[in-house]
């Protein structure tokens, strides 16, 4: 008998190690590790999961959530989109974006009386910052222009608020694709006109190499 079960400390504890397979189970403290990439902010990096956002964007419970990572230098957002496919964000300046699409395709796409059906243009490649191109697309459609409330913390296994002020903040919720849905274009208009903008790329869960559970348990 050890001397923590003498003591009776390790009554009622799960001591079977957590197993992370899969970046879906992400929890804060975990680590992982990106394989080589186009986007050098995350080619063989690693990274820390350091909190969740959650994105309500309405309708059937219709959630996203964000694994927010880190590994000191650069801030990636990571979201799972399905089984086999991740959705890697980078979040950049209004003025970045203007860098790499064209300004007057935005400005349209940001009036709300344009409709849903805008079309962002990106800039001549060699017009565009080196370090944007491999996260910028050719051409992005609009898919949707709606209200969406972000939430700090993880709604995988709870309910999201359902009184008005709970953590949230209320945005206009812009989103855009391209034609081979290999990127992608967020934009968030807050009260006040504050706007987030992410650039994204989808890629393959393969692209993790490996996974490190930070916690046991979960």
């Amino acid at each position: 008998m050890g001397l923590f079960d003498k003591f009776g400390w390790n009554k009622g504890r799960d001591e079977s190690p957590r197993v992370l397979d899969h970046p879906r189970d992400l929890v804060t403290g975990d680590m992982l590790k990106f394989a080589f990439s186009d986007q050098a902010e995350i080619s063989g990096g690693t990274f820390a999961m350091e909190r969740i956002r959650t994105l309500d964007l309405g309708g059937d419970g219709h959630k996203h959530t964000y694994f927010m990572l880190s590994d000191g230098e650069h801030q990636v957002r990571l979201r799972v989109v399905d089984d086999d496919t991740l959705e890697l964000a980078l979040e950049v300046l209004p003025d970045t974006l203007i860098s790499a699409v064209k300004k007057d395709d935005v400005i349209t796409a940001l009036d709300p009386d344009s409709g849903v059906h805008n079309v962002i243009h990106a800039r001549k490649a060699e017009k565009i910052p080196p370090e944007l191109r491999p996260w910028v697309g050719k051409v992005y459609r609009q898919e949707g222009y709606v209200k969406a409330y972000r939430y700090e913390g993880d709604y995988r296994k709870r309910s999201l608020p359902t009184t008005e002020g709970e953590g949230e903040r209320g945005c206009d919720y812009a989103y855009f694709v391209t034609d081979d849905r290999q990127r992608a274009l967020e934009m968030r208009i807050f009260d006040g006109g504050r706007t987030e903008v992410h650039l994204c790329v989808f890629l393959p869960v393969r692209k993790i190499e490996e996974l490190w559970p930070g916690t046991v348990g979960g």
